[in-house]
């Protein structure tokens, strides 16, 4: 990671009249900076410079001396950045300096005054073209190095084409595990192979910060668990990785709770990314053999049919983090605000790799009238662009979960954007019964001994009932409220004896006994729940409307694209 961001800045300084460095740790780029202009014995010294050329302007102290980085009293009268540029290229004050480090900016971006003197800057200091070195290469007079935390998407359009932005890269994981290794494991982890795998686990845990987090982080943990490395440590280490990504107000680690063997149905979407974990479980391999990054699944329909599940359940199965995009939080009240979101999002999404990115609800970030014939869809179009764009050539391994209620641009719809686009119908029966089965076995799992499931020995009966107020029987989401209803029921008739007895009374309560009449009465119930508040003429009208914008719109666009089916198709669903 040093070496490459070495490179980088080294060809930056030669080449262009403004770098911009958008990162928070100034003292690892002047650590870098110092490495270039004074080289390590042996080496050949590429940028004709030494330290005392560097000159260091903080927005807050005026000019300090990059060595000391004490202030140069001499100039304490230049400690405003628009003074500092003004004498910098007006009256060529620093004749000698070759190189100047601005540090925490703030909005400099945003000041007029200071876009119309960077311009200025860049167009006085061009490349010496005239006067090649020895080596017949041309150097830059000087070049101004700009290194603040703000985002890339906060430049100005008309300073692009003059900057030249230089993201500090992630550290590999080597680098991370070099740190991770300073730590001592917990007596617990005895053998090399326990060592090596809690260090692993750190590893992957820590992976897409920067360094200087990792070691933030690495201390923060270990000092609330006594100096060593155990499963706490890297529990302690994930909620402080949260803490970062929620900062940056738009994306959320989301808690990976769902088992990828607790999704009853869609076998065909699960079977797909069964293959594709064999891919993020052998990047460096995949690589090697010039493999595409798999870039993740848009999964279109019905609304509590499995969607966001699945995308919870993807993290758990590739182990990646889970992050979660607000699609409500994207949208800006001003000018620009809103794009500005969109790359600070994909920013952190790619901070944050490996990871899982779910896009909950994205219809709803590139909905519009799809004529480009107001501001709205002109935001749309911008929005989608920068965003079709960066899944094309995003290098980093983040996947993309995008779910959809509703439907889509056909600018998503066109192969090539995700590796496949399903639809996800409501389940058929065999997929219900699969549901029903995985709902009931996590309450079986239960050790409280309160509930005694040996009379609920057949489902059939059960899965038949499930017909909802639809024709279409019931969604994922309604077989698991079934469920969770009558366990409910179950549980406060428990509760109301127990507070009967007498505390040496309550080991003589039996157990709940839960049978297929229970679920049964509950089904009728659910149904008559949304019969019985309306009249027939409400209910029916509702039902026209939601098969015309829920069933019927998405079937017709999955025929019309022929989407991939997330089930195995059946003639009765």
């Amino acid at each position: 990671m040093i070496e490459e961001f070495k490179t980088q800045l080294t060809t930056a300084i030669l080449s262009s009249p403004i770098v911009y460095i958008p990162h928070f740790h100034y003292a690892f780029v002047d650590g870098v900076l110092q490495s270039i202009v004074t080289p390590q014995e042996g080496m050949r010294k590429v940028i004709p410079l030494n330290a005392e050329d560097i000159v260091e302007f903080d927005i807050a102290r005026g000019i300090i001396d990059f060595t000391t980085k004490q202030r140069r009293k001499n100039l304490d009268t230049l400690s405003k950045l628009d003074l500092f540029l003004e004498t910098l290229i007006e009256k060529r004050t620093f004749t000698n300096e070759k190189v100047f480090i601005f540090k925490n900016m703030g909005d400099i971006w945003s000041d007029p005054h200071i876009q119309t003197y960077l311009q200025m800057f860049a167009s006085m200091y061009e490349c010496d073209m005239r006067n090649p070195s020895r080596d017949n290469t041309y150097h830059r007079l000087t070049t101004l190095i700009i290194v603040s935390p703000e985002t890339v998407s906060m430049l100005p359009s008309q300073l692009e084409k003059i900057v030249t932005v230089i993201d500090v890269p992630a550290p590999t994981q080597e680098e991370i595990m070099v740190e991770v290794g300073r730590i001592p494991t917990s007596y617990e982890y005895a053998t090399e192979s326990q060592i090596l795998g809690i260090r692993t686990e750190m590893c992957r845990t820590l992976q897409g910060l920067q360094l200087y987090e990792v070691s933030q982080i690495l201390k923060s943990a270990t000092v609330r668990t006594g100096g060593f490395l155990s499963k706490t440590t890297i529990k302690l280490a994930l909620e402080e990785k949260k803490q970062i990504v929620k900062k940056s107000g738009i994306v959320e680690v989301v808690d990976a709770n769902v088992q990828f063997s607790e999704v009853g149905g869609l076998d065909v979407i699960k079977e797909q990314l069964e293959e594709k974990r064999e891919i993020f479980q052998n990047l460096n391999l995949a690589s090697e053999c010039n493999l595409p990054l798999p870039k993740g699944i848009l999964i279109i329909g019905m609304p509590g049919c499995g969607k966001s599940m699945i995308a919870k359940s993807v993290a758990n199965l590739f182990d990646m983090s889970l992050l979660r995009l607000d699609i409500n939080r994207l949208m800006g009240q001003y000018v620009g605000q809103s794009e500005a979101n969109l790359r600070k999002a994909l920013e952190t999404a790619e901070a944050a790799h490996p990871c899982v990115l779910w896009i909950d609800e994205i219809e709803k970030a590139f909905a519009g009238s799809n004529n480009g014939g107001n501001n709205n869809d002109m935001l749309v179009m911008r929005l989608m662009g920068h965003f079709l764009t960066w899944m094309q050539e995003r290098k980093t391994p983040v996947y993309i979960v995008a779910t959809a209620n509703d439907v889509m641009r056909p600018e998503f719809m066109r192969k090539g954007r995700f590796d496949e686009v399903y639809f996800v119908d409501f389940p058929n029966a065999a997929e219900r019964k699969d549901i029903f089965e995985k709902k009931i076995s996590h309450y079986k799992k239960s050790k409280s001994g309160i509930f005694d499931f040996s009379q609920l020995k057949s489902y059939e009966r059960i899965v038949e009932q499930m017909v909802g107020t639809t024709n279409f029987g019931f969604s994922g989401a309604e077989i698991e409220s079934l469920v969770n209803s009558v366990m409910n029921k179950k549980f406060i008739e428990y509760i109301k004896e127990k507070s009967k007895c007498e505390a040496t009374d309550v080991a003589s309560i039996p157990p709940r006994k839960i049978t297929e009449q229970d679920f049964l009465d509950e089904i009728s119930h659910m149904k008559s729940s949304v019969l019985s508040s309306h009249t027939s003429k409400p209910i029916n009208e509702y039902e026209r409307l939601r098969e015309k914008t829920n069933v019927e719109r998405i079937r017709d666009l999955r025929d019309t694209y022929q989407f991939t089916s997330a089930s195995r198709e059946t003639k009765k669903r």
